[in-house]
């Protein structure tokens, strides 16, 4: 596995709630990535804005969101006309721990489902198997 450098890593977090965002954040920091290195979006529709804009090397995403669930977003996604974006690297992080969800997520070909609450070693493993790095 190759090292990747945390300061270059963009990272979208897509959540309705702005504590899960904060949290997430945080968790992220104390990785080691640069606090504008991350981005976020509270919705599906503000999400794939993001992701065509800043383009990001990975993806946080909840399931249930009251506008269209990340199910949705991460559909869209795949079907970007822009390869790099269609192929970016989605970890679900949700509090939805069945197997409906689970299996939907296989078929989307999402890079990890992590059930909250989570740690901060769980969020940095699931990172470095969906980006196939070695985190710092």
């Amino acid at each position: 596995m190759t090292t990747i450098d945390l300061r270059r890593l963009k990272v979208l977090l897509v959540d309705d709630e702005a504590f899960i965002r904060t949290t997430i954040r945080q968790i992220l920091v104390l990785v080691g990535m640069p606090q504008g290195n991350v981005y976020e979006a509270a919705d599906v529709k503000a999400a794939l804005a993001e992701t065509l804009r800043i383009r990001p090397d990975l993806v946080l995403c909840d399931i249930h969101m009251p506008d269209g669930d990340g199910f949705v977003y991460v559909g869209n996604l795949r079907k970007a006309p822009i390869p790099g974006v269609a192929a970016t690297p989605v970890v679900m992080l949700t509090s939805d721990s069945g197997e409906e969800a689970v299996l939907t997520a296989k078929e989307l070909k999402v890079s990890g489902y992590l059930v909250k609450p989570v740690s901060i070693a769980t969020v940095k493993k699931a990172m470095e198997r969906a980006l196939k790095a070695t985190l710092p």
